[in-house]
């Protein structure tokens, strides 16, 4: 990861700018999403408000931002709330702004991504959903640690093209 590169919890300030890196990850990368652009993008920033928080809390945003201050990506968490599903979070919408790929912030995300769900009083893993055609992401996944135990074929459908969705685990 570039040194200009600082990682951090977003907080309210940031909600427009997190709405931006999704909008453009929704046009981008239309399959990798399960909204989709013309629905999302007509949201008001507020509407990710509930996605905020900081451990111990069950959910939170990270993001990635560059030396002037310019949102780079973002991974969210999502804690279950059922009780028997509370040893679970799912990580969720993970964007990377097309021009700052391959730059290692996927990988940084993830790694303080795994710092904090491992403050969560009783989280005992982590799923999330891929794109199984998006071969970079799925090797980024498992260079973290997390092993694939599915697959949904025809999870998403895009201007009429299917796309399957891999399931992934990582136990803490």
């Amino acid at each position: 990861m570039p040194a200009d590169v600082t990682i951090r919890l977003l907080t309210d300030t940031d909600l427009s700018a997190y709405k931006a890196l999704r909008d453009v990850g929704l046009q981008h990368d239309p399959e990798a999403f399960t909204s989709d652009f013309d629905t999302a993008s007509a949201l008001p920033p507020a509407t990710y408000a509930t996605r905020l928080g900081q451990p111990p809390d069950d959910h939170f945003i990270l993001g990635a931002f560059d030396a002037s201050g310019a949102m780079l990506g973002a991974v969210v968490c999502e804690r279950q709330a059922r009780l028997k599903k509370r040893h679970e979070a799912e990580l969720v919408g993970m964007i990377i702004a097309p021009e700052a790929r391959s730059r290692g912030i996927g990988k940084a995300l993830l790694k303080e991504f795994d710092t904090l769900v491992r403050q969560l009083p009783g989280l005992e893993q982590v799923v999330l959903s891929v794109t199984a055609s998006n071969a970079a992401a799925v090797r980024l996944y498992e260079g973290a640690g997390f092993v694939r135990y599915g697959l949904q074929p025809r999870a998403t459908q895009v201007d009429g093209v299917y796309h399957d969705k891999a399931w992934m685990m990582k136990q803490l």
